[in-house]
């Protein structure tokens, strides 16, 4: 199993914007055979797994989000990300899974977009194989930009995300630099629509995250968007030296990162 690599992937967390237009560039073979190994070896839990499509992924979008209508195009190669949806806290686990790969694919310079529920699925079935009880939850496509200037390293595009003081709903972030890093690096995760559903309670050797409610309200569960925001936070704080551990808890708690 992958260990983190806290430092690229926490780097890499300032460099991600979704990006819908590619050139069509494919990846040269060392990159791919990078992405190729995340996918691979980064399984932290056994019920999901990435699968890395080496086909365009021009059939595969449907080109409309909610009351948006975009078009990704020219992806060369995209990522499915794979749940076994009989395990428990599967959302979470894949959204945690795929920002990992997805978080790679950006240290290594490649543009991506989170889909979660506006694809076509029967084109991915035609190029990959599921086993029993496994859905596709997201996929993401991989290349690099069409524009020069949105490309990875090069972007100067802004998150627009809530403040931690309407995220923070217990605790204080005080003077704590672990609490801090942590907490800003999960406030600037991606999540559906942007909207963001996470919630968060300090205490003095834990962070808690939560959904906002239990009602969806969207294709894409909360929960993905806060197993998203888990990896974030654990990166926030292995970069301070600080390591802990996942416990999963009951909806709309997600999950809480308890320092060793």
């Amino acid at each position: 199993m992958l260990e983190l690599p806290a430092d690229s992937w926490y780097d890499a967390i300032f460099l991600r914007h979704s990006q819908r237009k590619y050139s069509g560039e494919v990846p040269n073979d060392e990159v791919t055979a990078r992405i190729d190994k995340v996918c691979s070896e980064f399984q932290p839990f056994p019920s999901a797994r990435a699968v890395l499509v080496r086909k365009p992924a021009n059939d595969v979008f449907k080109g409309a989000i909610g009351p948006y209508f975009f078009k990704i195009t020219e992806a060369p190669y995209y990522i499915t990300f794979i749940a076994n949806m009989s395990a428990p806290n599967i959302q979470a686990i894949t959204g945690y899974l795929g920002e990992g790969v997805i978080l790679e694919a950006t240290a290594l310079g490649l543009n991506t977009c989170w889909v979660g529920g506006f694809f076509r699925r029967e084109s991915v079935m035609k190029q990959i194989d599921l086993q029993n009880d496994e859905r596709v939850l997201a996929i993401t496509p991989i290349g690099y930009s069409k524009e020069e200037n949105n490309r990875v390293g090069v972007s100067s595009k802004r998150y627009r995300r809530k403040t931690l003081d309407k995220l923070v709903v217990s605790g204080k972030v005080g003077d704590s630099i672990w609490v801090k890093t942590a907490l800003e690096a999960a406030r600037i995760a991606p999540s559906a629509a942007n909207r963001q559903p996470w919630r968060f309670q300090i205490n003095h050797d834990s962070i808690t995250v939560s959904a906002n409610s239990k009602r969806e309200g969207f294709s894409v569960s909360k929960k993905l968007d806060c197993g998203i925001t888990m990896l974030h936070l654990e990166l926030g704080a292995l970069v301070t030296d600080v390591k802990g551990s996942w416990e999963f808890l009951d909806h709309p708690r997600i999950a809480r990162y308890r320092i060793n």
